[in-house]
């Protein structure tokens, strides 16, 4: 009768959690041969603990996106935690995808490897004066994130902020080939279309790479330039590659933690904690947003998107990859700290200097020297201070160093006229001109010319060109706006009053830096100017609906 009323009743038993740490990485390493036991490396509570956490970011995420997450340590380079998709069962998310080995756009993630490089080759020093300035490549005219630029901008701060314009303009002077090479010798391979060679799209995202090999390539930020391949498996052999010098690391590392900028005494930095440093990405058209990450003892990749390839507007990686990795981070310290692991030390490589240098040349030189316009605090390599970079396509005679001549009454004239005495004078690139307050100008540094016996024009004037718009352009009103679009124009370079020209009828006349508006209607333009001095710039463009 006992057992006949215990049958009757109903049994309730705790669901059991089947084991399903890490599913992709389970998937990856049980390949045909392999042992009844697989070990790796990872820390299973560590990985629990990410898995729940991306769980909770699912209804963040917009639907059928997936993450993906990579821990490795980087002293040993052993991963610790492998997420490759939000969850495995989400079919909707393409969760059996594994996005930490899927080829994707890096977007701007590679920009700390060009940086680096450029400074091992003597081409900048971390205060270096790069140009934000619009320009075009043959048919490639890139852009920033923002839109915008911001002009004359040192090289710690384009890459803090990840400008567009300095990158490419410090890969058109390192040499895209070369920069594509030497990833790949260190384990960072760049994955091309077929056929294609490297050009300046690759530092914006222009070619294909996976998160672990980025997480690869960013370990030499933290093992002293040195590149190591994530280790699976306690018996996988340690792999590095020397990617950069020690003293170029440690610098980057610097930068993209917000110490870009150094004291006066360079031990100030020393007592420090080290902190996180963090350079996001997003591909075009918004389809990948990354964020990776070097800690005090761990790599953090991050990468959020869809894995079918679809854009999402809105996401990029500052927005929605790097606060997952802010949490990863503060979750690991935690760890770190409850568990009493120490914090490894940071110290300043013997080759890492300070010096003060001025712009626009980027030399040290005496504060008080008529040519230090800019002050600035950069980090060094061996004590040698690079000049400033110019752009490849910079036109002859518009800067540095400007030879002229001095006639008694102070006066410019050419070099063969009576009691001309040589001077030099150090200006600004002229690209920078409209970015340039009017006392920092050409025309208000240097002095004016004696028509008696006036220089050569060629030392005169720099090259006219338009500002405002871009040749090639095609330009759209807003949405449900019918009125002209109206344009701020002005002219760089030349000399004395512009007249303008649209469509080859007058249009207006300005002085020298002046800049007029404009509205355009709909239809294809040519807008042109001519100077006082006969120089001319005339591009194209277009105005939509």
């Amino acid at each position: 009768a006992q057992v006949d009323e215990a049958l009757e009743e109903p049994v309730f038993l705790a669901p059991r959690r089947e084991p399903s740490l890490a599913p992709l990485l389970a998937r990856r390493l049980n390949r045909a041969g392999s042992p009844p036991l697989i070990r790796t490396t990872l820390d299973a509570s560590l990985q629990l603990r990410l898995e729940d956490l991306l769980l909770g970011w699912r209804a963040r995420l917009p639907e059928r996106t997936s993450a993906a997450i990579l821990v490795v340590e980087h002293e040993s380079m052993a991963v610790r935690a492998y997420l490759g998709s939000v969850d495995i069962a989400d079919t909707s998310r393409f969760g059996h995808v594994d996005m930490v080995r899927a080829l994707r756009s890096p977007g701007s993630t590679l920009k700390p490897f060009l940086y680096g490089m450029a400074l091992d080759a003597g081409l900048i020093h971390s205060e270096s004066l790069l140009q934000d300035v619009p320009r075009h490549y043959g048919d490639y005219r890139p852009g920033n994130f923002a839109a915008g630029f911001i002009g004359p901008v040192s090289a710690s701060e384009a890459l803090a902020t990840s400008l567009n314009l300095p990158a490419v303009q410090l890969l058109e002077a390192y040499g895209p080939k070369r920069f594509a090479g030497e990833l790949r010798s260190a384990g960072v391979p760049i994955r091309l279309p077929a056929l294609a060679e490297p050009n300046l799209a690759l530092i914006l995202g222009g070619g294909g790479s996976r998160l672990e090999s980025l997480v690869a390539g960013y370990s030499a930020f933290a093992r002293g330039g040195m590149a190591a391949r994530p280790r699976l498996q306690p018996g996988d052999e340690l792999r590095e590659r020397r990617l950069l010098s020690p003293g170029s690391a440690w610098i980057i590392r610097r930068i993209l933690s917000g110490q870009a900028r150094p004291d006066r005494d360079p031990r100030a930095y020393l007592a420090q904690r080290p902190t996180l440093a963090w350079k996001t990405g997003t591909s075009y058209g918004f389809r990948d947003a990354w964020a990776i990450g070097v800690g005090p003892r761990h790599l953090i990749g991050i990468w959020i998107g869809r894995p079918d390839g679809t854009p999402v507007p809105g996401q990029f990686g500052l927005a929605s990859a790097a606060p997952l990795l802010l949490q990863v981070h503060d979750l690991l310290v935690n760890r770190d700290s409850q568990r009493g692991i120490a914090v490894p030390p940071d110290p300043q490589p013997a080759e890492v200097g300070v010096a003060a240098i001025c712009w626009p040349l980027g030399q040290p030189m005496s504060k008080d020297d008529p040519n230090c316009r800019r002050l600035r605090f950069a980090w060094t390599l061996e004590g040698t201070t690079p000049p400033t970079l110019l752009a490849a396509d910079q036109p002859l005679g518009s800067g540095l160093r400007e030879r002229y001549w001095l006639n008694a009454e102070g006066r410019r004239v050419g070099p063969g006229c009576t009691g001309a005495e040589a001077r030099e004078l150090a200006l600004w690139p002229a690209p920078l001109e409209p970015w340039l307050p009017r006392r920092e100008q050409r025309t208000a540094r240097l002095p004016s010319v004696d028509p008696s016996c006036p220089p050569p024009r060629s030392s005169q004037v720099a090259p006219l060109s338009i500002v405002g718009v871009r040749d090639g352009d095609r330009l759209r009103r807003p949405q449900g706006n019918h009125e002209p679009l109206r344009l701020s124009l002005s002219a760089l370079g030349g000399s004395g009053r512009r007249w303008w020209f649209l469509d080859g009828r007058p249009l207006a006349d300005t002085a020298l830096d002046a800049p007029f508006n404009h509205a355009f209607d709909s239809g294809r333009h040519q807008l042109s100017v001519l100077d006082e001095g006969g120089q001319t710039a005339r591009l194209e463009f277009s105005v939509g609906p």
